[in-house]
Formats: structure tokens, C-alpha cells, sequence
């Protein structure tokens, strides 16, 4: 943004001419120093209250602030109001926030300000025309409001710099064990978490953006700031004391600096305080000397050999009374950080101090020491005493890396997060680019996981989860990157060999599900969709692989699972669906879909028995569009409601236009009725409304539902279903045999038909097995007491047969395709009278 620009507009539209500042210059000189003769008043006024006063904590701040306001007030009617004004009126707003004071105390001083300069106004300007006196009173209104919403511009600016690191600081530390603050250098809080409250007695909330000296004495914590400030991380052991407790606390301190997001970011502190009031109890009622259990301490003359107290040899895991040298030292450090420390206490002799935290063997395993010491040397420099601690940091470490892994690893799976994931690849692509190679992108989404988590619960869910993480990674070279980017997806990503197959990877995932996942007394068959992109032909970033990827995994799930490398004839058909997305919405808004009618006969009479409802789209280009292809679009767009209650709608039209046309017959008509639908509570509600509206029973309408529909959250569809029951409607279930309906659950749903899947019928009559599905199904639904009615009847032969095993119902091509509404009627119901118009949805 252009501030100068900005600035001039907001002195436009306050109307501050060029005249109102030629008034506030002459009453500058007029009043000379007059103006700001009320600085002694003003802050007599500012101490009597407790809120100003904690803001000056001494006579040489008080002394520094009364010039600077007596500046600031003179530079307010001084005439001049260009750049320099401005971010000077910036900065001083900014500083205000930032210390605490509040824009109610903000007004206020210009409130003491107005009231004691008007009356000095009113006396210089005593032989002034009232014209004149007015034009003045104008100008400093216009010129107060100038300066107070530049103020308030600063103060809305560092609240919403606090409220982003907030939502940050928040999301990675507010759950933390530990006490948790974010801050400034000058301990004002940013964000504190809710053990940090509770360690304290504060009320919840209450410390963001306040002084942290406003509650509790300080004076412990601003050396161990500086000492983070100079070398990023810093830890102390003190007691501290809330002003509303004459207790102190004994707290360790751990301070660290934070990385800046950018340049102009104010530096901020992570500290995290571990409550000692328990150790601190524990060392009073044992000796004195056990005070510091943790910490041990050594010393040396420089003549080969170390004094250790018992502690710090059992820290450094040597037995207690064996000698000890630097070698032996050496020794008990880890591999990976003896040239670190060799090199710090090189140093050390030199500069005559060291502090530096290292790995030592010990007892048992590794433990993480912080080392500190003081080297004295005589007056020719050479090191003749040397002393120091040993300090146990090892908890503290494995807090530090518990925070590292919330923040970059998967808790459950122990697998780097999306957002670390992300890194983490984009850097093998940099390294692949850097050295000419290709690499490769899956995207691995399990197959019906949401089944497990429904069955059977999140529990056993995760565990799953789990295993297959491990199998996954197992499955994985050393070097690729593997990580979980959602609830059930994965993504690898690994340098390809010359000449290696681009699916290898894929396949190798898959081959590790080839074993049934075994929990308890549980077994899980779980397959997997695996998409598969390549660098850098497919894509030079991590985002754009992993979207293609993406793309190429929901091509191979829509065929039953697999894995699949992308191509751009995905991206073509993506951004078909897309296309067909947006023009499917403006369709619907503008009715430009029709029903079609596929009639139902009864097998043993021949007669007309219903009538299947069958969208059709005619696009604005002219082309039909397959149901079978915008249908799925509308899933995914979420349309499928908006479809759906169309549909109904069109329907209860058709069904009305009939009975107006004095057909002899009038068809019950079965309207498709999609999973979505089926988990809204409110869907039965709605569909009687929509029916009614046309005039036509509910009873008139059969709703057929898939499988899935109602397998999905079985319960709630159980309910949703007897609600459409209730409301008139007729139930069936459509494709049977497809889904993975137990006949325990069937029994429970309110239907009164089964529609046999024409995949079934298609080939019965030559295909032994098909034949077989359709016999049981029709002999499970006589033996509930269900009608059945076959689609895809084709053929006499089919037709024959399925009368033969008692089927009551079919349709398909052997008797119609489906037709519009007017030639339905002319063709099967047998309407004699002048028919109306065609209804159009409204």
C-alpha cells in the first residue's frame, strides 16, 4: 500500500485544507509554549490511575516522557502534516499498543489534552474574530481525529499481528504438559497455555498481550532472557512470585528464541517453565545436600586428572572412586559429539568459560548433559584451575524433541506429518534436479478404511492404521520419503533409478497388503488405491506431483482399486469433470434437465406395474450427457441433494400431469434416491414437501436405494427410512447383490422390494452362476416377504426364466427404453382426453 497516498486521501476526507493548517500554524506561534504548559497536569492526572502507573516505573522514565509528550502535543498543532507526521504518529500508536496501554487510555489523554488546550485557545485567540476562532476550533478537530485514527490504525494492525500468532503459537503448544509461554524480549505475553495458567493461579485468557511484570515479579527471568537473546537458548532455575501470591514458586526455565517468519516479525520467546515445587519439598524433608540431586561437580588443576563428585560421575556414568582424566572424559562422550566438545573446551582455555550440552554413555543408555565451567589462569594466561557442573538434561531434551515430533511427525503412525512430508520431499526433488535424476510421487489412499472405524471403531481403526504404516515403510527404501498426509492417505517419493519401472514402488506397496491385518481375534482384508506422478515430467513441485498423483489414484480406485501412473489424458478428464461440474449447477438453476420413464410390467400378466424415473441432460452445446457420467459429478460437487430433490419435484409434476390428462392408468413412479440423501435427517421432511407441492400423494412415489446407501451409517439411514415410511412413501432396494448387506441389517430397513442388478440378469440365462444369484435372491426375498423386480430384462428367454423362478417384476429393453413424460402417456396409459401442456419446473 502507498501510506503517502493512503494519507492524503484519509486528510481529504477529514476536509484538512491547506487553510486549516495556515490556522493551526498561526495558533502555534500564537501560543508558543503555552500549549504543551499542561504536561505537569497531565501526568498528575495519568498517575492517579493504577493502569497508567505501572507503565512508569521510575522518576527517569516519567522525566523522558513528559518531554516526549510535550513534543508530541507541539508537533500536533504545528501546521505540518507530511511523511515524517505520519510515521512518527505510526510509530508512537505502535509503541502504546505494544506496551499495554489501551485505546480507552489512548482517548483519554486526548480528552485531558482537548480540555486543557481549548480554554488556552479561547484566551490567545481572545481578540480573534469569531470566524476566525471557529476556522481554529475546526482545524484542531479535524487534525485530533487525523492523529486519533492513525493511533487506532496501530492498534489494529499489532492486534492482528497478535491474534495470527496466536492461532500459530496455539495450535502447536496449547496442549503441552508443561507450562508454555510465547513472548517478547521485554516479557510481554503473546501466548501462554493452559498449564502455564494453572501453574500460576491465573484466570484463564487473561495474559495475553499483558506485561508480564503487570502479574508477577520478573526479576529472575530478565537475566535468563538476555541470555537467550545473545545465544538462542538459555535455562535457569529460579522461584517465582505472582503478585497475587505471597508464595513463590520454584520453577526451571527453559528460554529459547524462535525463528522470524520475515524481516520485519519482532523477535518472540518460547519459555517453557517444569514446575520444581514437588523436587523442591521431596530435597527439604531429605538432606541439604541432595538439594541439586541432578547435578554434579568437578574441578581440575590441569595436571592430568579431574576431581568428580559422586553425581557427576554417575552422570557421566565412570565408577565413583576410579581416577578420571580429559581422555576418560572423551571417552564417555558420544561418538557424533566428542569434536564439538574437544573443540568447546579448547576454547574454554582461552576465553576462561564454557557452557555446552553434549550425549554421554551412561547407565542406562544415553543421558543429554549440560556442561558448564570457568577456566582461571595466571598472569601469563596459562590455565591453572578449572571448575564447573554437570547438569542430568535429558528430560528437558526428550521434552524439546517431544515438541519437535508433535509439530513435524504423525503421533499415531510415528511417520512425518503432511507438512513435514511435504518438506521433506521437495527436498529430494531439489537433490534429484541437482543431480539429473527422475523421481517418483505416490499418492496411497486405503479402500473402504471407513468401513473398519464403522464396524468396529476408531480404536481398532488406528491400529490398523498402524500396522500398515509399518508395513508400508518396511516396504520402502532407506532413503524415500514416506509420510501420512491424512486420515487414510499416504504419500512416498523417491529418486528412480535409470530405466526402473515407475510402477515398482506402487506394487511393492501393494504386495505388503497382501497379508490379512491381525487385531485380536480380528482379520482385516485392507486393499489400497495408489496413484503415481514423476519429476519432473508431471510436475516440478511437491504440490503439483502429489496433485496428479492424486488424480491418477481416484482413476484406479473408480476401477476397483490398483495402482496407476498419471498421464495427461487424467488432467483432461479432471478438467472434463470439472466443465461438467459448473455446467451441471447452471442446469439444474435453470431446469434444464428432463425425466425420462422406464416402464415396470408384471411378469405373470404382462401389465403395467411402475414406472423407473431416469435423468437425462441435453447440455447447452447439445450433447447428452450420460447419467452415468454427470451423475458421479454431481457427488462430487455436491449436488447430488440439489439433483435429487429436483428429481422428486419432476416427477410428483409428471405424475400430476397424467392424472390431468385422464390417463387411465397412473403408474407409481420410483425415483433414485442417492446415500447423501439418506444420511440427511431432514430428507424425508422435505421430500413429503416437495411431492405435496405438486398436489400428488407420497404414496404415488417409490424411493429405491442402493446397498451402500444404507450400509454406509446403517443407523442413521434405518431412521431417515422409516421416516420416509411414515411420511407415505414406498422403500426398495436397488442393484441387489452388489452391496455388502447382511440379511440381519436388510430385515431391519422398511422396504418392500428388491431390484435384482441387471449384471445378474444379463447373462442368467447363459451363465450358470448368475442364474444361481438371481434364484436365491429371489427365493430370500419370498422368504421375507419381498417383491422382486429385474432390470435389464433383454430378452424372451430372460423374461421366460425369471417367471419361471416366480419374479414378480421387470423391465428393460425387451419392453421400452425409457421415454419422456407425453409419449409415456400415449404409449402406456392409454389417455383418451385432450392432454395439457407439458408442466416445466418452475
Amino acid at each position: 500500500m502507498d501510506l503517502s497516498r493512503d494519507f492524503q486521501r484519509r486528510k481529504d476526507f477529514l476536509s484538512l485544507t491547506p487553510q486549516d493548517e495556515n490556522a493551526l500554524q498561526r495558533l502555534n506561534g500564537l501560543l508558543g509554549d503555552k500549549a504543551p504548559g499542561f504536561i505537569e497536569s497531565f501526568y498528575e492526572h495519568l498517575l492517579s490511575f493504577s493502569e497508567t502507573r505501572a507503565l512508569i516505573p521510575d522518576e527517569g522514565t516519567l522525566a523522558r516522557l513528559k518531554k516526549s509528550q510535550s513534543s508530541y502535543f507541539k508537533s500536533l498543532i504545528a501546521g505540518v502534516y507530511d511523511r515524517a507526521y505520519l510515521d512518527d504518529r505510526l510509530r508512537v500508536g505502535l509503541v502504546h499498543a505494544k506496551v499495554g496501554l489501551s485505546p480507552g487510555w489512548y482517548l483519554g489523554a486526548y480528552s485531558h489534552y482537548l480540555t486543557e488546550l481549548l480554554p488556552r485557545i479561547a484566551q490567545g485567540l481572545s481578540s480573534a474574530s469569531a470566524d476566525e476562532l471557529l476556522h481554529t476550533f475546526q482545524a484542531l478537530i479535524k487534525v485530533v481525529f487525523l492523529d486519533v485514527g492513525l493511533a487506532i490504525d496501530s492498534y489494529i494492525a499489532h492486534r492482528d499481528e497478535l491474534i495470527a500468532d496466536l492461532r500459530d503459537y496455539g495450535a502447536a503448544f496449547a496442549n503441552l504438559p508443561y507450562g508454555t509461554m510465547v513472548a517478547t524480549p521485554d516479557l510481554k505475553v503473546v501466548f501462554a497455555n493452559r498449564a502455564f495458567e494453572k501453574l500460576f493461579s491465573f484466570a484463564p485468557n487473561s495474559l495475553r498481550g499483558c506485561p508480564l511484570a503487570n502479574v508477577m515479579d520478573v526479576t529472575n527471568i530478565t537475566t535468563l532472557i538476555d541470555a537467550a537473546l545473545r545465544q538462542q537458548s538459555a535455562r535457569d532455575t529460579v522461584e517465582v512470585r505472582p503478585h497475587h501470591n505471597p508464595l513463590a514458586v520454584p520453577v526451571s526455565i527453559t528460554a529459547h528464541t524462535l525463528p522470524m517468519q520475515d524481516k520485519g516479525q519482532d523477535q518472540r520467546l518460547l519459555l517453557v517453565f517444569e514446575d520444581l515445587r514437588e523436587q523442591t519439598q521431596l530435597t527439604r524433608d531429605l538432606l541439604n545436600a541432595q538439594a541439586v540431586a541432578n547435578i554434579g561437580t568437578w574441578q581440575t588443576h590441569f595436571d592430568g586428572t579431574f576431581a568428580l563428585t559422586p553425581q557427576a560421575a554417575r552422570l557421566l556414568g565412570w565408577p565413583v572412586a576410579k581416577p578420571f582424566t580429559y581422555p576418560d572424559f572423551l571417552t564417555c562422550v558420544h561418538e557424533d559429539d566428542r569434536q564439538r566438545v574437544d573443540g568447546e573446551w579448547t576454547a574454554a582455555q582461552r576465553v576462561g568459560r564454557f557452557r555446552y550440552e553434549c550425549r554421554v554413555h551412561s547407565n542406562p543408555g544415553l543421558r543429554w548433559i549440560e556442561a558448564r565451567g570457568v577456566i582461571e589462569k595466571d598472569h601469563q594466561g596459562n590455565p591453572i584451575r578449572g571448575y564447573g557442573t554437570v547438569l542430568d538434561i535429558t528430560d528437558r531434551k526428550t521434552t524439546e524433541q517431544a515438541m519437535e515430533r508433535l509439530a513435524f511427525y504423525d503421533s499415531l503412525t510415528g511417520l512425518p506429518n503432511r507438512t513435514n512430508g511435504m518438506m521433506l520431499a521437495q527436498q529430494m526433488l531439489y537433490h534429484a534436479q541437482h543431480h539429473g535424476q527422475s523421481a517418483a510421487v505416490l499418492f496411497v489412499d486405503l479402500d473402504r478404511f471407513k468401513e473398519i472405524n464403522d464396524t468396529h471403531g476408531h480404536i481398532v481403526g488406528d491400529n490398523v492404521l498402524a500396522e500398515l504404516a509399518t508395513r508400508f515403510r518396511a516396504a520402502c527404501a532407506k532413503d524415500d520419503v514416506f509420510a501420512r498426509v491424512g486420515g487414510d492417505e499416504f504419500m512416498c517419493v523417491y529418486a528412480l533409478a535409470p530405466g526402473e519401472d515407475k510402477l515398482l514402488r506402487a506394487q511393492q506397496l501393494q504386495a505388503a497388503l497382501t497379508r490379512p491385518v491381525l487385531i485380536d481375534s480380528l482379520k482385516f482384508e485392507v486393499g489400497a488405491s495408489i496413484g503415481v506422478a514423476t519429476f519432473p515430467d508431471q510436475g516440478e513441485d511437491v504440490e503439483d506431483l502429489l496433485k496428479h498423483a492424486d488424480i491418477a489414484m481416484y482413476e484406479i480406485k473408480a476401477r476397483g482399486g490398483g495402482s496407476h501412473l498419471y498421464s495427461d489424458l487424467l488432467g483432461l478428464k479432471l478438467e472434463r469433470r470439472i466443465s461438467l461440474g459448473t455446467k451441471l449447477a447452471r442446469a439444474l438453476a435453470q431446469s434444464q434437465l428432463q425425466l425420462h420413464y422406464q416402464p415396470k410390467v408384471h411378469l405373470a400378466t404382462g401389465a403395467l406395474c411402475g414406472v423407473e424415473a431416469l435423468s437425462r441432460w441435453c447440455d447447452e452445446d447439445g450433447h447428452w450427457i450420460s447419467p452415468g457420467e454427470f451423475i458421479p459429478v454431481a457427488e462430487e460437487r455436491g449436488l447430488i441433494g440439489e439433483l435429487g430433490d429436483w428429481t422428486l419435484t419432476q416427477a410428483a409434476r409428471d405424475i400430476a400431469y397424467w392424472q390431468q390428462a385422464g390417463a387411465a392408468v397412473v403408474p407409481r413412479v420410483a425415483v433414485n434416491v442417492s446415500a447423501a440423501q439418506m444420511m440427511d435427517e431432514g430428507f424425508a421432511e422435505r421430500a413429503e414437501r416437495l411431492v405435496r407441492a405438486q398436489g400428488v400423494a407420497p404414496g404415488m412415489i417409490e424411493l429405491e436405494m442402493t446397498e451402500s446407501a444404507l450400509m454406509n451409517e446403517p443407523e442413521k439411514a434405518r431412521l431417515v427410512a422409516s421416516s420416509l415410511v411414515e411420511a407415505g412413501f414406498c422403500l426398495s432396494i436397488d442393484d441387489f447383490g452388489t452391496g455388502y448387506s447382511s440379511l440381519e441389517r436388510l430385515q431391519s430397513f422398511p422396504v418392500f422390494k428388491l431390484k435384482i442388478d441387471m449384471s445378474f440378469v444379463r447373462d442368467m440365462d447363459t451363465h450358470a452362476g448368475n442364474r444361481a444369484i438371481v434364484t436365491a435372491v429371489i427365493g430370500m426375498a419370498k422368504a421375507l416377504k419381498l417383491e422382486t423386480v429385474a432390470e435389464g430384462v433383454e430378452t424372451a428367454a430372460q423374461a421366460a426364466l425369471l417367471t419361471q423362478l416366480h419374479c414378480d417384476e421387470a423391465q428393460g429393453y425387451l419392453y421400452s427404453k425409457a421415454i419422456a413424460a407425453e409419449p409415456l402417456l400415449r404409449q402406456w396409459l392409454h389417455g383418451q382426453p385432450v392432454q395439457p401442456a407439458l408442466p416445466t419446473a418452475p
